[in-house]
């Protein structure tokens, strides 16, 4: 009886002994203290060498890059001091109440203190970055965007980050514009203008178009209409169109109304030149606008041939009338001067050759240096012209000499131009040796043609 039991308790013990062996160790492995890896534990002692010399020099721009790049390594993360988050707690505090940049700039630097204590406080370079947006300082808020970047961990939801970097843009980008249209408002420069219509296509949403431009613009349209019966209506409807984009550079469809008022006045190369400002505003209608400057360019550049040949035809007339003038001039000049040949008509008692069928004997007047003179090369070589005195219409000179049959005379000639300027007619008075006149005969000079 006894030798048949035993079996059976043996079979039963060992399969007591199997089942609590694994139990055993199950509890053996619960129970034994768990040790860090090896390489944990040096990294966490690196960590803390580095945060506390970072600590000791936080401009050290690559001491913290050290420390930030160890904490991402490191799970669980390091803690947050206490020390940071009370920092980060005043510093909300700050933020929470500001009312004047200056306010928000001093959160800023609170929420940047909190960084320096913990470098891989993520939250508060974005706090930091915020703040500084509200005071109005987007690049300490692009520089605490940077080390937020840097000290986030790999997962976290950066979608504040991102929308704080398009509110920075955005406030940026209206800041700019701003600045834009004040200096296009001081001088209003083509080159401020472009500037100006590309950075209000780069805002989203666009900026908005001022009353005061729009009632311009809606001016421009009523004289626009009204053009064809009133011809000054055209002009005055560019002048308000013009004024609109003073106030507005960026409207695209005040470029567009103010070039068909442009080519309507027939100025052509000013409506293509608005109608490439309008195609900088990216219009839906952009290949029919670029048609339409190569079509006003043509309609200029006939203009420009016509008012070419009007100018040609012009200078040509006025060219052949102050021709016809200077012949009319110095056709009267001819008629109203003593200048050129004349020839005697012969009469009693005359002293002087020649005649109309000698015009080789003809008197030459003329004027030299400021002198006049009088020559004829048939009067006799004795006889000598002289104290010649011209006025106007009048010729006054002495002929003297010596003749033969007569005793040494002197003859004092006075003429005057006939009204046609083709006669000079006078008398001569004769003188005797002794200055006494002797007899006074009338002459007669006729101007050869």
């Amino acid at each position: 009886m006894r030798r048949r039991l035993l079996p059976s308790a043996i079979m039963f013990l060992s399969l007591l002994c199997a089942n609590a062996v694994p139990a055993l160790a199950q509890a053996a492995k619960h129970t034994s203290p768990s040790r860090p890896p090896a390489a944990d534990v040096a990294a966490r002692r690196q960590f803390a060498a580095d945060l506390a010399d970072y600590q000791s020099s936080p401009e050290d721009a690559s001491l913290r890059d050290r420390v930030v790049a160890l904490a991402k390594t490191m799970n669980p993360a390091p803690q947050i001091p206490e020390i940071a988050r009370e920092s980060f707690a005043k510093a909300t505090e700050k933020k929470n109440t500001a009312a004047t940049p200056d306010d928000f700039k001093a959160a800023a630097d609170l929420f940047g203190q909190a960084a320096v204590q913990a470098p891989w406080y993520a939250a508060a370079d974005l706090s930091a970055a915020s703040a500084f947006v509200q005071a109005g300082d987007f690049d300490g808020a692009r520089r605490s965007l940077a080390l937020y970047r840097a000290a986030v961990r790999p997962g976290a939801d950066t979608g504040n980050a991102a929308e704080l970097e398009r509110s920075i843009a955005q406030q940026q980008a209206a800041q700019g514009f701003q600045q834009a249209l004040k200096m296009f408002s001081a001088d209003p420069k083509d080159e401020t203008r472009r500037q100006i219509i590309r950075q209000a296509q780069a805002m989203k949403p666009p900026p908005e178009i001022p009353e005061e431009a729009r009632q311009h613009y809606v001016m421009a349209g009523v004289l626009a209409k009204s053009a064809e019966d009133d011809a000054g209506h055209g002009q005055r409807a560019i002048e308000e169109f013009k004024a609109a984009l003073l106030i507005a550079p960026w409207w695209g469809s005040a470029y567009r109304k103010l070039a068909a008022a442009e080519a309507d006045e027939g100025h052509y190369k000013d409506a293509a030149a608005s109608l490439n400002f309008y195609l900088l505003t990216q219009p839906v209608d952009a290949r029919t606008a670029q048609d339409d400057i190569y079509r006003f360019l043509a309609l200029e550049q006939g203009a420009a041939d016509e008012e070419a040949k009007r100018v040609t035809e012009e200078q040509r007339r006025k060219l052949l009338e102050e021709q016809r003038q200077r012949e009319r001039a110095d056709l009267e000049a001819g008629k109203y001067t003593v200048d050129g040949k004349w020839y005697d008509t012969p009469s009693p008692n005359n002293y002087f050759v020649g005649g109309e069928s000698k015009p080789e004997c003809d008197y030459s007047i003329n004027q030299k240096s400021g002198r006049w003179d009088i020559t004829n090369s048939c009067s006799r070589h004795d006889w000598a012209i002289g104290d010649i005195q011209v006025q106007t219409g009048q010729i006054r000179f002495r002929l003297s000499g010596h003749d033969p049959g007569y005793p040494p005379v002197m003859v004092s000639v006075t003429f005057t131009l006939s009204g046609d300027g083709q006669a000079l007619v006078g008398a001569e008075t004769v003188y005797n040796n002794s200055n006494n006149p002797v007899g006074t005969y009338p002459i007669r000079w006729v101007r050869r043609k």
